[in-house]
């Protein structure tokens, strides 16, 4: 048997593992030795495993890695990534004939400020499904951020109620945690070892809140919920602290949200542009330049945000601020 599965083998038989947990083995290029290590998330630039001798997360880009031994040895992970890359991939557009046909390829003629707001509005509020909860495991993820499981839940619902354009983004009241009774003390003080410590940290029960909330996370996403919208991060995002953390790590998460807000920023910009120069929107072409250059400033943010980047949030959020003050109204 080869050392790497010996070994593999050896830590399944002592660690019993969540049901959902899975192992890949990945190698360099251009180095023979073969790392096992459990399987997190994926996206089209890199790959996130855990050690399993540590509770170290580690990030590798698919590009410094032997793409064909992952591919022949880890075939359930490569499928996920190859429906990752052809999702990514533009969709397949018109036929000539299918365009003229399409009743939605003349979009509405955009006059003024005021008739560009209300058609840039609209387009904010197309649904977005946030993190994919069948490739990311939050407590991994809220693990890396250093945030507690039950804050994300909280801003997972705030995200919700912050996509909706009418009312203001005002938080609920939530149920408090019940506090678990106290223990009777141990009648022996000895200090625990750091391998106890982390060994008790490690199987410390979730609530039974946040598995309830994840359950409902999950049948929304399988059944193609789109509970969010640009409007609903601007607004969190924008907010920023403690509320916008969590909402920060999800469009980390998530490839698919990130892109088509950009693609609505980018294309209200030339848009924005294309107005400020017609002769009947002088009155106005002075907001409409302001307006496309908050938006050009937004996609470029948002185009910036990774899993790895954390350098481009406090810029996103002040672009977040600039463009609800200019296009919510």
């Amino acid at each position: 048997m080869h050392p790497v599965r010996r070994l593999l083998t050896a830590v399944l038989a002592l660690v019993v593992l969540p049901a959902f947990a899975e192992t890949v083995q990945l190698r360099r290029t251009g180095n023979a030795t073969v790392i096992a290590f459990e399987y997190i998330t994926q996206d089209e630039i890199s790959i996130m495993v855990k050690r399993l001798d540590t509770d170290a997360v580690l990030n590798y880009k698919w590009e410094d890695l032997d793409l064909d031994w992952v591919k022949k040895n880890n075939p359930k992970v490569w499928d996920e990534r190859e429906q990752l890359l052809a999702e990514a991939k533009s969709e397949k557009k018109m036929t000539k004939k299918e365009a003229e046909a399409d009743p939605f390829a003349q979009e509405a003629v955009l006059t003024d400020t005021k008739s560009f707001l209300a058609s840039l509005t609209i387009s904010m509020q197309d649904g977005l499904k946030g993190i994919n909860l069948s490739q990311n495991r939050i407590d991994a993820v809220c693990g890396e951020f250093q945030l507690e499981e039950t804050q994300f839940w909280a801003g997972y619902e705030d995200l919700k109620r912050a996509s909706k354009i009418a009312g203001k983004n005002e938080p609920v009241a939530r149920a408090e945690a019940t506090p678990e009774e106290p223990k009777e003390k141990e009648k022996s003080t000895k200090a625990l070892t750091p391998k106890a410590k982390a060994a008790a940290a490690k199987v410390k029960a979730r609530s039974s809140d946040n598995i309830a909330a994840e359950a409902a996370a999950r049948a929304d996403f399988a059944a193609e919920a789109r509970p969010f919208n640009a409007i609903g991060y601007l607004r969190m995002l924008a907010e920023g602290g403690t509320k916008g953390k969590p909402i920060w790590m999800m469009l980390r998460r998530t490839t698919a949200d990130r892109e088509a807000i950009k693609k609505i920023f980018e294309k209200y910009a030339q848009l924005a542009g294309d107005l400020a120069e017609k002769p009947e929107a002088k009155a106005s072409k002075s907001e409409l330049l302001v307006l496309k250059k908050a938006l050009e400033n937004g996609a470029e943010s948002i185009g910036k945000v990774t899993r790895d980047n954390a350098a481009v949030e406090a810029r996103l959020q002040t672009d977040c601020r600039a463009l609800l003050s200019l296009a919510i109204r």
